[in-house]
């Protein structure tokens, strides 16, 4: 009996070793969680390769897609630029001859941006953005506005400059149209660049003063530009004054900017002013801007900038007459930056080749040791044997511990998506705003329109971001201002809104859907019904290395044990908060807040996980 026992655990042990283990298909999701870690080149082409494997027969067209295009990211990530062509191109060729979701413009914007940004193939980039604006719905104000928006600066970088002009024409009026006063006005600064190349600058500067009415409504990175052409466009016909004031408007808001933004762009405006206080001759002036770029700290700013404040520096030193020991000094000083960048060039490569050579060391490290470890394989077999089998053992214990892990996460974020989509669409709101438009209908058609169709909108957002892990953040703030503007329809000067959101990035912020509409509910139903005066609604969003932070401030009755909203839905998106940033949600009674001023009303406070594109 033994023996036959020993007997049919070597024909396991063999059995294992000849039959490789398959692998196992997987979602999107789960190549789109590695592609937001920071995982290193050599696992990206690990992942890549299991991507590769994945049998498409039996996927539909829209999950083909999507594999096609998280293919497409890690081959960018790699610098494959052109397997992620590919792959971005297979992604779109399910589109067919409509564009039927945002999804299906996300593959177009990347596959356009990889021609424009990595391949520099500006005319390819702007064949795959006509047949984007082709497939597009001609109400699709929005993504047809940003496909204008690319062609402009495709026809600039083409030096098509009249072509330019003509594609932000339209680019501006549809952003006007669906209200993006910010990319507007970035448009409308393109637009001013491209009159200048054509030698009217006049025409320049009238394009940037019409802008100026939506100052207001910009954020700060957007307002820093305007000003900031606007003075540059003022010093080249000469109008210094005027120049300097714009110069210094772009300066105070340099100082409101992140960080990471706000030294380069402080230090541009100073060197802007100095310039102008040059031509003016009020070179004391000068001098003082060019110290306070010194004050900020020289050797932080970017290159250009560095080298121009040593040459302004200089000029004013040469136009003061100051000795030649002062002026030699400043020479000096251009001479040693010369000196440190040429150094600094020479170490980066040094490094780069000390890396590499470091590599082919610890490479053929790996493979003796590969090969001691062959040899090893080969004269301990059969303890190898007996101890294989067992690792199998405990391998598949260890993997069902973790496929009931996962499946138990799997269940609890299905749940989330399925009480907050239940708590957006609960049966009262719903009843609510069939009955409002009935009565509408029968007084006012033209307004019962609107209502449906923001209605409409709600529901059609809802549905398609139910589904997904990340949705882009302007859709779902859109998707939020439908709701709040609904609710606004059925209880009429309640109370006003106001939606900040002060995320800059030329990139895609993505987050998890269905995260904010419970608390504004709340803040309606609860904070606004029992309170005499109108409301005010304020949701604050602001970009952080980790997190975004969002506030939902409201001015209404405030919370206690009769208001606070104890859904489940509240629940879950706290312990899926603690689990993605370690942080719940945090609500407050402005009252026992600040009792001097006598505030009141609700503020709740979030941390939101995202992930850029």
């Amino acid at each position: 009996m033994k023996r036959k026992i020993i007997i049919l655990c070597c024909l396991i042990v063999i059995s294992c070793k000849k039959t490789p283990e398959k692998t196992l298909p997987k979602l999107p999701v789960f190549f789109n969680d590695k592609i937001k870690k920071s995982i290193p080149k050599d696992s990206l082409k690990f992942y890549l390769s299991l991507l590769k494997s994945i049998p498409k027969k039996n996927l539909s067209d829209s999950l083909k897609a999507e594999f096609y295009y998280t293919a497409g990211r890690y081959n960018i990530r790699l610098k494959k630029y052109d397997s992620a062509i590919n792959n971005f191109s297979k992604a779109t060729s399910f589109s067919g001859n409509k564009i039927k979701s945002n999804r299906e413009v996300l593959y177009f914007r990347a596959l356009r941006q990889t021609y424009f940004t990595y391949k520099n193939d500006y005319l390819n980039g702007e064949g795959v953005n006509e047949k984007l604006l082709s497939l597009l719905n001609s109400q699709d104000y929005k993504n047809k506005a940003y496909v204008y928006y690319f062609k402009q600066i495709v026809k600039v970088k083409l030096k098509e400059f009249k072509e330019a002009l003509v594609a932000s024409d339209s680019a501006t009026t549809m952003l006007l149209k669906v209200g993006d006063t910010t990319n507007y006005v970035m448009a409308k600064i393109g637009r001013s660049t491209i009159l200048s190349s054509l030698n009217e600058q006049n025409k320049a500067i009238k394009e940037l003063k019409k802008t100026l009415k939506y100052e207001d409504n910009l954020k700060t990175a957007a307002r820093y530009e305007l000003y900031g052409a606007l003075g540059f466009y003022y010093y080249n016909n000469a109008l210094f004054y005027k120049g300097i004031s714009a110069f210094e408007k772009a300066l105070t808001f340099s100082k409101k900017l992140p960080l990471h933004l706000a030294k380069t762009r402080q230090a541009n405006s100073y060197l802007n002013l100095s310039k102008s206080y040059i031509r003016l001759q009020k070179l004391d002036l000068a001098q003082k801007y060019v110290d306070s770029i010194y004050a900020l700290g020289i050797e932080d700013i970017d290159f250009t900038n560095h080298r121009s404040v040593l040459k302004t520096n200089l000029e004013i030193l040469s136009k003061k007459g100051k000795g030649i020991d002062e002026v030699l000094a400043q020479l000096d000083s251009i001479n040693d930056f010369q000196e440190k960048s040429y150094a600094n060039r020479m170490n980066s490569e040094l490094k780069a080749l000390k890396k590499s050579h470091q590599k082919e060391i610890i490479s053929e490290k790996a493979r003796e040791e590969a090969e001691i470890k062959s040899l090893k394989l080969e004269r301990n077999q059969y303890i190898l044997a007996l101890l294989l089998l067992i690792a199998i053992v405990i391998g598949v214990l260890i993997l069902n511990l973790y496929r009931q892990r996962r499946f138990k996460i799997e269940q609890q974020n299905f749940l989330l998506q399925q009480r907050l989509l239940r708590s957006q669409m609960n049966p009262h709101f719903t009843f609510n705003s069939l009955s409002l438009i009935k009565n509408t209908i029968e007084e006012d058609s033209e307004k019962s329109i609107k209502y449906i169709q923001k209605f409409s909108k709600l529901l059609r957002s809802i549905f398609q971001n139910s589904t997904k892990n990340y949705v882009p953040i302007e859709d779902e703030l859109e998707s939020l201002q439908n709701y709040i503007e609904l609710q606004q329809f059925r209880f009429p000067d309640r109370f006003d809104y106001r939606i900040e959101n002060t995320i800059d990035t030329e990139d895609d912020v993505l987050i998890p859907p269905m995260l904010l509409q419970p608390f504004v509910e709340n803040a309606i139903i609860h904070g606004f019904r029992k309170s005499d005066s109108i409301g005010n609604l304020l949701i604050h969003l602001q970009l952080f290395e980790k997190y975004i932070n969002c506030v939902i401030d409201d001015d209404g009755v405030g919370i206690d044990e009769d208001n606070i909203d104890n859904r489940s839905s509240v629940k879950l998106i706290d312990e899926f908060l603690k689990k993605m940033t370690g942080e719940g949600i945090v609500i407050l009674n402005k009252k026992t807040m600040s009792k001097k001023n006598k505030e009141v009303g609700t503020r709740v406070e979030l941390k939101i996980p995202y992930n850029i594109f």
